[in-house]
């Protein structure tokens, strides 16, 4: 058994807890339908008791379909002032793979689109983990970027969205980094880069978190279905390239999985019983996750 390294704390003032859990931004919710797994919630269950938790916003992600019109119509018959952001992850079903993806990108930010991942399960490198083969790669046989990620990412540029590195290698993840930094972009996040499907080493995450980009922990992978990871790794990265660089998110939820809005209190809790100091995981859950979603001077006027 691994043995955790760092020593839970004590009791810990659940109304520091929630007071860090209201206001809160999840930037990484899997609802139903879905036609690749069983979910617990919907994008509207899922929507509504994140409102009754009075978090600030949710990003809803499926590999399957984009998102955006969702998100669009779910948060207008809401009234507490959560925010539910569309996205899109460039896969087969979702853009037609990567030739594609600048189209649809494009339609979708016209109608709100806030977040882009690059290829997940559909990844040619998530393929291979997975043992299967074939695969969406970003790199051309010389190691350069391919066209039209350049294509997405000026998209990315003009209407200020947030881009992830979704399931890729860490080779694809940094030169796309790169030439996202070369365009101006400036919302980058690494995908859950400490999962076990990512494999990215603390140095490569270090890096890219000197570059500017933000790393981000979920709460999924500190469950059983996805290797029970130790929170003291998530608590250590946070120490090595700071709060400031980070952000919490829970990627639930599974037909087991808690709804993600418990799942962000049970992951704020437990990230400052391992190590954080409450400043720092407000960082990581509200400050940071609202300067990448264009929150930062207080939540948009509703759509």
């Amino acid at each position: 058994m691994m043995a955790v390294r760092n020593k839970p704390l004590g009791r810990i003032d659940a109304n520091v807890i929630d007071e860090i859990w209201k206001g809160s931004i999840d930037m990484h919710i899997h609802p139903g339908p879905d036609p690749l797994a069983e979910r617990p919630v919907d994008s509207i269950q899922a929507a509504r008791i994140a409102e009754r938790a009075g978090m600030g916003g949710i990003v809803l992600k499926s590999f399957s379909y984009n998102t955006v019109s969702d998100a669009y119509l779910i948060e207008k018959n809401l009234t507490s002032g959560l925010r539910v952001f569309g996205s899109v992850v460039i896969g087969y079903t979702t853009t037609g793979g990567l030739s594609y993806a600048a189209g649809t990108i494009e339609a979708m930010a016209k109608i709100g689109c806030k977040v882009v991942w690059f290829p997940a399960m559909d990844s040619k490198w998530c393929r291979s983990y997975l043992g299967k083969e074939g695969g969406i790669c970003i790199l051309k046989e010389d190691g350069t970027l391919k066209d039209e990620v350049l294509d997405i990412l000026e998209l990315v540029k003009q209407y200020d969205m947030v881009v992830c590195s979704g399931h890729m290698s860490y080779e694809e993840s940094t030169k796309m980094f790169d030439a996202a930094i070369r365009k101006g972009i400036t919302k980058m996040v690494a995908t859950h880069p400490l999962a076990g499907l990512s494999r990215f080493t603390l140095d490569q995450i270090q890096e890219l978190a000197a570059k500017g980009v933000y790393i981000e922990h979920v709460y999924g992978t500190l469950m059983p279905r996805l290797g029970s990871m130790d929170p003291s790794d998530y608590v250590d990265c946070v120490k090595l390239v700071g709060a400031d660089r980070c952000i919490m998110g829970t990627d639930l939820a599974q037909v087991w999985d808690i709804p993600p809005a418990d799942g962000m209190r049970h992951f704020i809790a437990m990230m400052i019983q391992f190590g954080c100091t409450p400043e720092e995981v407000e960082a990581m859950s509200k400050k940071n996750p609202a300067k990448l979603l264009g929150l930062e001077e207080g939540q948009e006027e509703k759509q």
